[in-house]
């Protein structure tokens, strides 16, 4: 069929075709399940006087787009695009999906491994989808991603306390790259640590972040509030802080897409090239990430950061592969401190784009005498707003580790890496 003959009827219009394959087991103290299953979707989303229309399923395109236009007709707004030049491209990925036994046994050496606790959860999921773009300007865009996850946790208790350890591995590639028992044994051993850990300390105080909290912190308190449609909406607290100093010169901050990474891809799902942007240079807010709609709202460039969970639901702007970028500082110099607490994996945590308030738990704690690490802390919780803290950041390591993830925005879920070096932010609120 000729697309973008057919597209071409419509102010603007644009399709996607997906088909994707799945599969997935899980194991919970010994039980396993096992589940698999293929999908097959069309979309198509309709700009007509200033308004989207959008309609999706398994019907006609013709059907469809009909659906979608009437949709748009329904009101008048004011919505303008910037369009980038139409692009022919096709970009393939080696994504090998293992048997489900040859997963089953994996995860079962995995969940033998997990000595001491008193209950194990494994998971793995294999995904591979392919996805093709038309729209009206002429663009054709077809894209294959793939991915394994696993996730591991468990439970310890002990006197009375009961406390969780969990760790994740993945691949683009398969699941051959996973490794399930170090996996495992990680998530066992952290929750035997914090389950004989002591209570969290409270106050002020100067804080390290491992990589894992670093991308936490890069992710959630900044990359969030330069999702250009929050900045649009005046909903993030950075909004009018476009080549403003909003922290010290230690800070850097990129969304990175082409990263070979839990996020990577190549396209975005408004057929937009993705591009590497720096959020905040040397503690200036120097870029938003943008859908073609605040692009144009904002006359900033495209840098292909509108991601769709999947064929049904509608892009929206999203980050990819968000990092805290490298120092100069040594691992130890970063340590090189009096007294304060090092703050190791997360365990959840909220923030506020408005207002810039935040707060994170971590997963483990330690406490830091004199450079040296001293006894494991559990249920430590850090409370902050994100421009001060920005301005906080005493040091930066030369290090450098990432950790995947799968970000929730308005319902929709899409894969992400987040990381960073070392830090040491100074007075952090704990308790």
């Amino acid at each position: 069929m000729d697309f973008e003959k057919l597209l071409s009827n419509f102010h603007y219009a644009e399709l996607r075709i997906e088909k994707s394959v799945e599969s997935s087991v899980n194991i919970k103290d010994g039980e396993i399940k096992h589940s698999s299953g293929s999908s097959y979707g069309i979309s198509v989303r309709v700009l007509e006087n200033g308004s989207w229309g959008f309609a999706s399923g398994n019907s006609g395109i013709n059907v469809l787009l009909d659906r979608a236009k009437r949709l748009a007709k329904l009101s008048t707004g004011e919505i303008k695009l910037t369009v980038p030049k139409a692009e022919k491209k096709q970009i393939s990925v080696k994504h090998e999906f293992a048997e489900p036994e040859e997963k089953i046994k994996a995860l079962l050496e995995g969940s033998k491994a997990m000595e001491g606790v008193s209950s194990r959860m494994l998971g793995c999921t294999d995904l591979k989808s392919k996805v093709e773009f038309y729209n009206s300007a002429g663009a054709e865009i077809t894209q294959e991603l793939g991915y394994t996850y696993l996730s591991c946790s468990s439970v310890a208790k002990e006197n009375g306390i009961i406390q969780r350890g969990s760790e994740r591995d993945w691949s683009r590639t398969g699941f051959d790259e996973i490794n399930t028992v170090e996996t495992a044994e990680k998530a066992s051993k952290k929750a035997l640590r914090l389950v004989r850990a002591a209570p969290s300390p409270k106050g002020r105080f100067t804080v390290v972040l491992d990589p894992e909290m670093t991308g936490v912190f890069a992710h959630e308190a900044v990359g969030h509030a330069c999702e250009a449609d929050a900045v649009v909406d005046k909903e993030s607290i950075l909004a009018d802080s476009s080549g403003k100093p909003i922290g010290n010169e230690l800070v850097t901050i990129i969304d990175d897409p082409l990263a070979e990474d839990f996020g990577q891809y190549t396209y975005d799902d408004e057929g937009v090239k993705a591009k590497t942007t720096v959020l905040i240079d040397h503690g200036k807010v120097n870029e938003f990430i943008n859908s073609m709609e605040t692009a144009n709202t904002l006359g900033a460039e495209l840098n292909g950061h509108a991601r769709a969970e999947d064929y049904s639901q509608v892009p929206i702007v999203r980050m990819s592969n968000t990092y805290f970028q490298k120092g100069e500082s040594s691992k130890e110099e970063v340590f090189e401190l009096k007294k304060g607490v090092y703050l190791k994996g997360m365990r959840g945590g909220s923030v506020d784009t408005f207002s810039g308030g935040f707060m994170f738990k971590a997963e483990e704690a330690y406490e830091i005498s004199n450079g040296e690490l001293g006894k494991i802390m559990r249920d430590v919780t850090i409370t902050g707003n994100i421009l001060q803290t920005m301005k906080e950041v005493e040091a930066v390591g030369k290090d450098f580790g990432t950790s995947p993830g799968i970000c929730g925005k308005f319902g929709q879920g899409v894969p992400v890496s987040d990381g960073g070096p070392h830090i040491r932010v100074g007075n952090i609120t704990i308790g």
